[in-house]
């Protein structure tokens, strides 16, 4: 099970860094940053929760829409 997880996380990733434009990379370099798959909550929920102002993405991280 842990080695299906670790596995979708790497999918994830290259999901989104392989996509051209700035906000899949940004994307991918968050979900690679803080996204835990073996925590509660989406990767989008996880970054848009991200502790780390002093990040130079911080401002620019994915947050998850009220919508």
């Amino acid at each position: 099970m842990k080695a299906n997880r670790d596995h979708q996380r790497k999918d994830l990733i290259h999901k989104w860094a392989s996509k051209s434009g700035l906000r899949p990379k940004i994307n991918a370099f968050c979900i690679e940053c803080i996204y835990d798959p073996y925590a509660e909550g989406t990767w989008r929920k996880q970054v848009a929760e991200c502790t780390a102002p002093t990040c130079p993405l911080f401002s620019v991280r994915p947050l998850v829409s009220n919508g």
